[in-house]
């Protein structure tokens, strides 16, 4: 009987690694599986400090230094975009025009797309901006920039982080700059406009980030993950006490990790915030990491983040004053001293801010995520809401993560740079019509849009539509493919039941394989998804494996040397849950001579996989 050997190369892509099937992304998606629309960036030198941004036009605006360039949507033949250079000098002295750094994009208005500030030495210049150039209203100040920032009516606020000296939150509006008046090493990562409708004078601001902690005791957090609230209404306090800076912020915790067991994650690495349906109570979901390099996602609501504002002891007592400290007044200016001089040291809150239903975190994760950004899918004619977490990587992956009830499910891992570069930036489109559900990254020399309604990529069966459990797809029963999801086609996301298909994944025409007496031979079987359990079969008997390789996405069988006793029906069988499926199936037969195929490069690389392990 020929010596058969088994190969066993399976791609273990995802997740952390963490020993169980659903830290896997069950499907990865390669440029060479899914031609990614991408574009090349002229300003390399630069794109490690440019952001993607979407502009008040829907548009998409990529920018950094000196120069802002739009992407257009258009994609042609070969599926490559365009990008559009507009390298903007922004600041114009006299005749000359001087160009400074972009600190600031925002999104525009009154036909002017974008709000752009530059800044110049110790002088910042912020104008609504157009795609041409054009600019409109501009200011020059001595203006705070940076990441995060957000501009709301006549008020700009922005960020300063990293120096430890008058880091914070920064307004200008109408030449009446605020400033923090504490003084902490502070890394921010997202501002977030809370709204009162019944009272605008309640309107907050929410501020997240990273503080450095100044305990130096051994078992104390390098850092401190926080929110801070600002009244938008504050003017500032007194000529005497904390004229031109904050009267109103108050800061709180957040708790990210397991209270029982005293682990925390306490680095705050991204936030996004995903708006209610119906413009009630917001979500926001915090990416961090521990000291192990461990991260987590835990989901807040902004209305537990206000509760803590409204309902929380102060850390300072505050017994002895008449008015309520934080509290959002008609002018800031006029509030007693005892106060001012009580928020000049910065109070925070006693509680902690809390996840929802005070769970433990969302996703953990050995892999090393570096943005989030969260998508809610359906919701429409009496359709199910699902949310979407999208993760990107620093080794230039994303994750499409599915928020389930009882864990997360990690639908694909998405591969978009040829050659694993870092992401750099990660936008969400949020923009309707054909150009609703894509997401860009953009790495140091390129950016890519990844179509996240791609449904084909899933196969030509309901069933593995179906189990992809990704709400963006379903199976159009109409159409025989697995497309954009309606109210027509076939879905089950929480479980991905393939009951509801009427096919059978079982029958499968066997291809005819003629090969030479005594030749050596191998059988390929595509990996699809990384949930399911692969194993080979001859005459439905079991060929069980002997060695494992995760460089080549295939599970092979290797034929050494070819006899009469090799001849029969070979079958690789996937088992995902109760699913059964023949992948491929080979009816091999042996001749006499030379009349055998003959080895491919593949096999070549299988063969020397297989020796140099062995070896």
């Amino acid at each position: 009987m020929g010596h058969i050997g088994f190969v066993i190369i399976f791609l273990v892509g995802v997740a952390c690694n963490l020993g169980h099937g659903s830290h896997k992304a069950r499907f990865k998606l390669t440029e060479n599986a899914l031609a990614f629309s991408r574009s090349s960036l002229h300003e390399q030198n630069e794109a490690r400090s440019m952001k993607l941004f979407e502009g008040g036009d829907g548009e998409v605006y990529f920018g950094g230094g000196q120069h802002l360039s739009r992407l257009s949507f258009q994609a042609n033949h070969n599926q490559s975009l365009a990008m559009e250079p507009v390298k903007l000098c922004i600041q114009e002295l006299g005749s000359q025009k001087k160009c400074g750094n972009i600190t600031v994009m925002q999104p525009g208005r009154n036909g002017y797309p974008l709000y752009v500030c530059t800044a110049d030495g110790d002088h910042t210049s912020c104008c609504f901006r157009a795609a041409n150039g054009s600019s409109s209203d501009c200011i020059r100040d001595y203006i705070r920039g940076g990441e995060p920032a957000l501009l709301t009516g006549d008020a700009l606020y922005t960020t300063h982080s990293g120096l430890g000296y008058r880091d914070g939150v920064y307004r200008t509006c109408k030449n009446k700059p605020l400033m923090p008046s504490i003084q902490a090493d502070q890394r921010y990562v997202k501002i977030v406009q809370g709204r009162n409708e019944e009272n605008p004078l309640q309107d907050k601001l929410y501020a997240f980030y990273t503080e450095r902690s100044n305990d130096q005791s051994p078992d104390s957090d390098l850092f401190t993950p926080r929110v801070s609230q600002i009244c938008k209404a504050d003017l500032g306090g007194s000529k005497d006490t904390l004229q031109f800076q904050w009267t109103s912020q108050l800061s709180s915790r957040l708790s990210c990790g397991d209270p029982s067991r005293k682990l925390f994650y306490t680095e705050l690495l991204d936030v996004a915030v995903l708006p209610s349906e119906d413009g009630g109570d917001d979500r926001v979901y915090g990416l961090f990491k521990n000291g192990w390099e461990i991260r987590a996602v835990c989901v807040y609501t902004m209305r537990d983040i206000s509760q803590v504002f409204s309902t929380s002891a102060l850390s300072i007592p505050a017994d002895s004053l008449k008015e309520q400290p934080g509290q959002c007044v008609q002018d800031s200016r006029k509030l007693s001293p005892d106060l001012l001089k009580y928020m000049k040291n910065s109070p925070e809150m006693v509680d902690w801010v809390r996840p929802i239903g005070d769970s433990t975190p969302l996703l953990v994760s050995h892999r090393h995520y570096s943005h989030i950004q969260v998508d809610r899918v359906g919701g429409t004619g009496g359709q199910k809401v699902h949310n979407v977490l999208l993760l990107s990587m620093e080794s230039g992956a994303v994750h499409k993560v599915l928020e389930n009830t009882s864990k997360p499910f990690i639908i694909a891992e998405y591969h978009p740079f040829k050659h694993g570069m870092p992401i750099q930036s990660m936008l969400l489109h949020s923009s309707e019509g054909v150009l609703q559900k894509k997401l860009y990254v953009s790495s140091s020399g390129e950016v890519v849009q990844i179509d996240l309604r791609n449904c084909r990529m899933y196969g030509n069966q309901c069933a593995d539509c179906v189990l992809a459990r990704d709400p963006y797809c379903g199976w159009d029963s109409s159409l025989k493919k697995c497309a954009p999801h309606s109210k027509d086609t076939i879905q089950d996301i929480e479980d991905g039941n393939v009951h509801k298909c009427a096919e059978s994944g079982r029958n499968k025409t066997a291809e005819t394989v003629a090969i030479a007496e005594s030749s050596r031979h191998y059988l390929a079987c595509p990996i699809h998804s990384h949930h399911a359990k692969y194993r080979w079969l001859k005459d439905r008997v079991e060929r069980r494996q002997s060695l494992e390789d995760d460089k080549l996405d295939q599970l092979v069988l290797l034929i050494d040397g070819m006899e009469s006793a090799d001849e029969g029906r070979y079958e690789c069988e996937a088992q995902e849950g109760e699913y059964m499926k023949t992948v491929v199936a080979y009816q091999l037969k042996m001749t006499s001579g030379a009349a055998g195929l003959k080895s491919s490069p593949l096999a070549v690389v299988l063969l020397a996989v297989l020796f140099y392990s062995l070896w």
